[in-house]
C-alpha cells in the first residue's frame, strides 16, 4: 500500500504536519505514518576526544556518573517522542477517524528518513524543525537536504494548516515537465482544486494550453497565466496577488532542475512563501 510519512518532531510545526497528512490521507487513501527520528546527542559525544588528555580518564567516578546521567536522559527523550506520537495518533483518530501507524528511529534526521523513505510515498515535513524554532529561523537547515536527496514527492508546512481550494504549479514546455504535470493531473491529491498553471520565461503562444487541457479532461479547474522575469519572483508575487494556497515545484528542464534544488530559486519561494509547498518526483 502506498504511504504517507509524517515526519513528527516537537517542533511548532507539529499538529500543522499531522492536519497537512490527516487532509492528504483523505484524498489519496495512502497509509499515514507517523515518522520521528531522535537524533539526541549526549553531552559526552566527544568524549573520545578529551579521553586522551592526561588525568582525564583516571577520573572513573566521574565518567560514571556522566553514563548514568546520558542514559537517563536518552530514556526521558523516548518517552517524550513517545507521548507525543501517541498524542498527535489519538488526535487523528478523535478529529479524523484515521489510524496512523507510529514507527520511531535513532539518528541523523535527514539520513535516517531518507533511508525510510520508498519512491512512492508522499513525505510531509515541517518549514522548521525544533532546533531552528528555538533559535528562531523561519526556514529549517534540514528541509533544503531533505527535498534535494529525496527520491519521493514531498509537502512542507508551516505552523498552520488548512485544507487549500487552489494550487499553483510552475509550467514550461519540456518533457519532464509534461511528465510532471500529467502525474499531477492523475492523483487524487489534486482532485477539486483549482490548478493555477503559471509560466515564466520567453513568451510563448499556447505553450499552456495542452496542459490545460490535460487537467480539464481529469476534472481539474484551470486558470493560466504568462510571465517573463525571474522565476522565483513571479511564483511568490502570483501566489500573493491571488492569494493561492498551495504551491507546486518541481517541473524544469534539466538546467533549472540543478538551479532549483541546488541554487536560489527554492531558497527564494520557501522563505517567501507561508503556504505548504510540495515538490512533486
Amino acid at each position: 500500500m502506498k504511504r504517507i510519512v509524517a515526519c513528527i518532531d516537537s517542533s511548532p510545526c507539529a499538529n500543522a504536519i499531522a492536519e497537512a497528512a490527516a487532509w492528504v490521507a483523505k484524498k489519496t487513501k495512502r497509509e499515514l505514518i507517523l515518522l520521528q527520528v531522535l537524533d539526541y546527542y549526549p553531552a559526552s559525544y566527544h568524549l573520545g576526544e578529551l579521553s586522551g588528555v592526561i588525568g582525564f580518564e583516571s577520573n572513573a567516578m566521574l565518567l560514571k556518573e556522566l553514563a548514568e546521567l546520558e542514559q537517563k536522559q536518552s530514556e526521558l527523550a523516548v518517552d517524550v517522542s513517545s507521548n507525543l506520537l501517541a498524542h498527535i495518533n489519538q488526535r487523528l483518530k478523535n478529529e479524523h477517524d484515521i489510524s496512523a501507524t507510529v514507527v520511531q528511529e535513532k539518528g541523523d534526521f535527514v539520513e535516517q528518513t531518507l533511508e525510510f523513505l520508498k519512491p512512492d510515498d508522499i513525505a510531509i515535513i515541517g518549514r522548521v524543525g525544533d532546533t531552528a524554532a528555538e533559535k528562531n529561523k523561519d526556514l529549517g537547515s534540514n528541509v533544503e537536504n531533505f527535498i534535494r536527496g529525496a527520491k519521493c514527492t514531498v509537502m512542507t508546512v508551516g505552523e498552520q494548516f488548512k485544507p487549500p481550494t487552489r494550487f499553483i504549479f510552475a509550467y514550461e514546455d519540456s518533457e519532464v515537465c509534461t511528465n510532471m504535470m500529467k502525474h499531477i493531473a492523475q492523483t487524487d491529491l489534486f482532485r477539486q482544486l483549482q490548478a493555477h498553471l503559471l509560466h515564466v520565461g520567453e513568451a510563448k503562444e499556447h505553450v499552456l494550453d495542452e496542459p490545460a487541457q490535460y487537467f480539464q479532461e481529469h476534472g481539474i479547474d484551470v486558470i493560466t497565466e504568462y510571465r517573463e522575469g525571474d522565476v522565483a519572483e513571479n511564483i511568490v508575487d502570483y501566489q500573493r496577488q491571488h492569494q493561492i494556497q498551495f504551491v507546486v515545484l518541481g517541473a524544469f528542464s534539466t538546467n533549472r532542475i540543478q538551479q532549483f534544488f541546488l541554487g536560489s530559486i527554492t531558497t527564494k519561494v520557501f522563505r517567501e512563501v507561508d503556504v505548504p509547498l510540495i515538490v512533486v518526483r
